[in-house]
């Protein structure tokens, strides 16, 4: 397999699990302030925005596995890897700043 292509279906697996529960938390903290809300609705939104981004990066992962020899695809899929390494980097540093902030 090559290097960008793994990297990518590793990275977007990464997102679609950490992704949700990050998503469905700044949606709901840019509604309320209140904590027992925030509390009760954060699993509810969380399987709700999962259920739509895991089949579309399972599709896309998909893809890329049957074409994982595509040396054209391996660079030019190498920007999306990136931006699925930052998506994972924004998502863990805002669940530091909620923890500890």
């Amino acid at each position: 397999m090559q290097k960008n292509i793994s990297n990518t279906i590793f990275y977007s697996l990464i997102f679609a699990m950490g992704g949700a529960p990050t998503i469905a938390l700044m949606i709901i903290q840019a509604q309320t302030t209140d904590q027992a809300l925030i509390n009760s609705a954060l699993l509810g939104l969380s399987v709700i925005i999962a259920c739509i981004l895991v089949p579309i990066i399972l599709l896309q992962n998909a893809i890329l596995f049957a074409k994982r020899k595509n040396v054209e695809l391996n660079e030019k899929i190498k920007p999306l890897s990136q931006i699925y390494l930052v998506l994972n980097v924004i998502c863990l540093v805002y669940w530091l700043i909620v923890q500890f902030l």
